[in-house]
């Protein structure tokens, strides 16, 4: 999409080798649509068939392996060894998947970037869609700063793209990191639209909605529970509701009504489908086996919770735990038929990443020591939703009077059984303190593995002005 092509008798006529196509692009809001576009394509390549790697390394699967929640499974334990080295905590700085998180992710800055730097010289006849472009903007690179300070703490903060000699950029701090992303939300929750009130093809693109929900999410990461409860009640100033939770990963379930951002995946074409069935379905029914769901993450769910069958299958025979990840799942476990177009790893089932029922729960969390009733209110809302028809006993209403340390555990319990599958659970416990107390067992090793090294390759390529984490 950068680049162009000609096909007439002048196509030996390439002009200097090396100079950057760029300079010809961004002159038209339609080059800043198509540039926008590109922004957004990191985001699907993490989950995506058209890199295998970063597919592996994606919250789904790498995020949550290594905890009580998944198992890498696979063939064997020493199938897919980049996912075997986060499982028993043995990282190595040239471990290809924690490289992959790297890559994708400062590809999608700079494609932002280029969207920043170069779309506010650009003339539009819309200027409303221009302001919402540079928005869009300003969220993606949240997100993969997002992505990023998750998976290795302070990294180097870039807000332009980089010319020659500027490359070697030494990590900012983990509070830097967080504030330039505060930043860049703060402007698209002023500057985005909501979805609702825009028209179905707007659809996959970044909404008020989504950079309020993001907002939150890293505001919970930092401990920030003020800022969680304000945009908080921003966010349910929009009209989201709950969608019933049987249809939530289903095909009629994507964008519902309690859906605040998904990415958009489509298996009418090669590349732009998503990995995650292909990674997660057992081996005897043509996928890899990857991602197993644990024994102590299935006996987390209540008595007849509904969610537990909407969330897991089970399938004999293979190595591991035999349990799998329904959210993402081929028929017969799902409504999702197996690809004719892209090969096996093509499916068309968005990627899931903000949810209603999260923000309740961050919301929850936020207030739970200053006022319970309303924290136990909200936490209702997911229950009573999750057991949909069937009797009050089912998935039972909190008791009004809950508070305290009993309160935040049913809080922390229903996160879990809510989001299972959902790569949550690891981030969940290293900002609660409980990582070095429920993964100790698995070999997690307190102010360590709470990050990942950084790629040995970027910091030889930094002249080791890159330092490394604690690996």
């Amino acid at each position: 999409m950068l680049t162009t092509v000609s096909c007439d008798k002048d196509y030996l006529d390439v002009g200097v080798y090396g100079t950057p196509e760029v300079d010809a692009f961004y002159k038209t809001p339609t080059d800043a649509e198509q540039g926008l576009t590109a922004a957004y394509s990191p985001m699907r390549e993490m989950y995506a068939r058209e890199n295998f790697l970063a597919s592996t390394a994606c919250t789904l699967l790498f995020g949550d392996i290594g905890t009580d929640d998944l198992l890498k499974g696979g063939a064997s334990s020493d199938d897919g060894p980049q996912l075997f080295g986060k499982e028993n905590y043995s990282l190595i700085t040239s471990n290809t998947a924690v490289e992959a998180i790297w890559k994708v992710n400062y590809k999608g800055v700079l494609y932002a970037n280029l969207v920043l730097n170069k779309v506010p010289n650009i003339v539009f006849t819309d200027v409303n869609r221009k302001k919402e472009i540079l928005a869009e903007a300003h969220f993606l690179r949240a997100y993969y700063y997002y992505y990023l300070v998750t998976t290795f703490g302070g990294v180097p903060l870039l807000d332009k793209p980089l010319e020659n000699g500027e490359y070697n950029v030494a990590r900012a701090t983990i509070e830097a990191t967080y504030t330039f992303i505060e930043n860049d939300l703060k402007i698209a929750i002023s500057d985005l639209p909501s979805r609702f009130t825009k028209p179905t093809s707007f659809l996959g693109h970044a909404d008020k909605g989504a950079a309020l929900g993001l907002m939150m999410r890293i505001s919970l990461y930092q401990n920030k529970m003020d800022q969680v409860k304000t945009y908080g009640e921003q966010l349910f100033a929009l009209p989201y509701v709950l969608a019933d939770y049987s249809i939530l990963f289903r095909q009629e379930g994507e964008w519902n009504t309690g859906s605040i951002f998904e990415i958009n995946m489509s298996s009418n074409a090669s590349n732009l489908g998503t990995q995650m069935p292909n990674m997660m379905s057992p081996r005897s029914k043509g996928g890899i086996g990857f991602g197993q769901i644990q024994s102590d993450l299935r006996n987390e769910f209540e008595p007849n919770d509904p969610r537990f069958t909407a969330s897991f299958y089970n399938v004999t025979g293979g190595y591991g735990t035999e349990w799998y990840n329904r959210k993402y799942a081929w028929a017969p476990y799902s409504n999702y038929s197996k690809p004719t177009t892209g090969g096996n790893g093509n499916s068309g089932n968005n990627i899931r990443l903000i949810r209603l029922a999260d923000a309740y729960l961050m919301y929850a969390e936020s207030i739970y020591s200053t006022n319970a009733p309303t924290a136990v209110q909200y936490v209702n809302k997911v229950r009573t939703r999750a057991r949909g028809t069937a009797l009050p006993t089912v998935v039972p209403d909190l008791p009004p009077t809950l508070s305290g340390q009993a309160l935040l555990d049913a809080i922390y319990h229903e996160r879990r059984v809510e989001f299972a599958g959902e790569g949550l659970r690891f981030q969940d416990l290293i900002r609660t303190g409980r990582a070095k107390t429920i993964l100790a067992s698995l070999g997690f090793v307190e102010n360590k593995n709470e990050v990942m090294p950084i790629p040995q390759t970027q910091i030889d390529l930094s002249n080791k002005i890159l330092s490394q984490n604690n690996y």
